[in-house]
């Protein structure tokens, strides 16, 4: 066993340097969310069985899918790990892998990353391990520590090394979860130049068009950049549930169904991720007045196998979204009351009993048409609903749905107030505020003068669209 240089320049021990070949492709796929990335880690695991670093990878990486059956799996590759580490030394920064696998299998991920930032202090060639800290920081909803994180390894790393750009495109997204638009897409924009198969990165510029209000200029930019992300595993499916959120705000719900049937769920598959995708896109149609058929069924039978898995709190509730779309509201309440009682003894433990039941009742107390009960319940949970994991953009479904129980129910003025602010954070363009605004001052009597100043209010956004 010798130590080698990976292509980001961290010292690994691996047998040989054809080992050392798939385990560089297989950190470049994971960096750009290539489909191959599993395919290469085989390929060097198979080269070199013992290689330590390579096992805990696996496990952490499918500890990110956040699926019950593959904790046994994950476990497996922690005993692996374990093996050849006691027979063959390895680096300290290699051993903080295997510790974080187990921390995270312990249901401690913020303690699994706080491993993996010890592995870049000892060598700050590790960005696989950025990526690693990256994603559960973002899965566990703590976009301030992304940003400190993602700050720190590029200023560690350098901005002139082989895989500087994909550290850019998680600073700029970082930058952008933390409201500093300018800066993500400036940011993004720069690292997709320097690495233009960067979904990440591109992904970040996508966000930032939506939560700035440029639909049009958002679908344009990432059509034009489709052949650059041909490449990706799942991930695809979320740039076109992107896409799919631009025709919306277009007003363009025939375009945006083709997304749905022919890319977002083109393969069925029961990722958490591609069912969240999947399940928000019809729960905004369907606010948007759109009918969407059958869809919900096909996504409902997959939900219905996650009731119990209870590993992601995010995960959870478009699992929920998804039996209540399609009408199985027993099974619906059978994940609700594993929220609430979700043992508080990790941090996802105490998400799922706070924010995760309060927000679970206000869906069911939706789907019921109990209009008012939802609008109090995700009133009280919107100041954190941050906890949960996510994107702001993710978790703008939310607050869609509080502002459409606030209508429903009759309390205008609380809807009103936040339909302005939505407005004016996304600089006088959306299309669901604008017409929101006008339904409310439809059903209210007013003066001329009252009506020519929700005309002028609603101007920005008329212009728009």
């Amino acid at each position: 066993m010798t130590i080698l240089h990976d292509a980001s320049g961290a010292e690994t021990t691996i047998a040989s340097p054809v080992a050392l070949g798939h385990w560089n492709e297989t950190i470049g796929h994971v960096l750009a969310h290539g489909a191959a990335a599993p395919v290469c880690l085989g390929k060097a695991l198979a080269a070199d069985p013992s290689f330590a670093l390579g096992h805990a990878a696996k496990g952490l990486m499918m500890l990110t899918l956040a699926r019950r059956e593959l904790t046994a799996d994950a476990m497996a590759a922690l005993a692996t790990a374990r093996t050849p580490d006691m027979a063959t030394p390895v680096t300290p920064r290699e051993r903080c892998y295997t510790a974080a696998l187990s921390l995270w299998l312990d249901r401690r991920p913020d303690l699994a990353a706080l491993e993996l930032e010890r592995a870049i202090s000892l060598d700050n060639g590790d960005v696989l391990a950025a990526k690693l800290v990256h994603a559960i920081l973002f899965m566990s909803g703590d976009s301030k520590g992304m940003l400190a994180s993602a700050r720190k390894h590029l200023q560690l790393y350098g901005t002139d090394r082989l895989h500087s750009g994909y550290l850019m495109g998680c600073l700029a997204f970082a930058h952008e979860e933390n409201g500093d638009y300018g800066l993500a897409e400036s940011l993004g924009l720069a690292a997709i130049d320097r690495m233009p198969q960067d979904a990440w990165a591109r992904h970040s510029v996508a966000h930032v068009f939506e939560m700035t209000g440029r639909a049009a200029e958002g679908a344009r930019w990432l059509a034009q950049g489709r052949s650059n992300w041909v490449h990706c595993n799942n991930f695809g499916f979320h740039l076109s549930w992107h896409e799919a959120l631009f025709c919306l705000e277009l007003g363009q719900h025939g375009a945006a169904l083709d997304l749905y049937d022919h890319s977002i769920r083109a393969n069925k598959t029961d990722d958490y991720r591609d069912i969240a995708n999947a399940a928000s896109l019809l729960q905004r149609l369907q606010l948007a007045g759109v009918a969407v058929g059958a869809r919900w069924d096909e996504l409902a039978d997959l939900a219905s196998r996650r009731i119990e898995d209870r590993c992601l709190v995010f995960a959870d509730l478009h699992y929920a979204l998804a039996l209540l779309g399609a009408g199985r509201e027993r099974d619906a309440d059978g994940l609700f009351r594993g929220l609430a009682s979700d043992p508080a003894s990790s941090p996802d433990g105490r998400t799922a009993r706070s924010v995760g039941a309060l927000v679970g009742a206000a869906l069911g107390a939706f789907h019921e048409r109990r209009f008012r009960e939802a609008a109090r319940l995700l009133l009280k949970a919107r100041p954190h609903m941050k906890q949960l994991g996510g994107s702001h953009a993710q978790r703008d479904l939310f607050e869609q749905m509080l502002i459409e129980s606030a209508v429903r129910s009759g309390d205008h003025d609380l809807a009103q107030g936040l339909l302005q602010d939505r407005l004016r954070s996304r600089n006088g363009h959306n299309r669901f505020a604008a017409q929101r605004l006008a339904q409310i001052e439809s059903s209210r009597p007013r003066s001329a003068t009252r009506l020519a100043a929700a005309l002028i209010a609603l101007a920005p956004s008329a212009a728009m669209h």
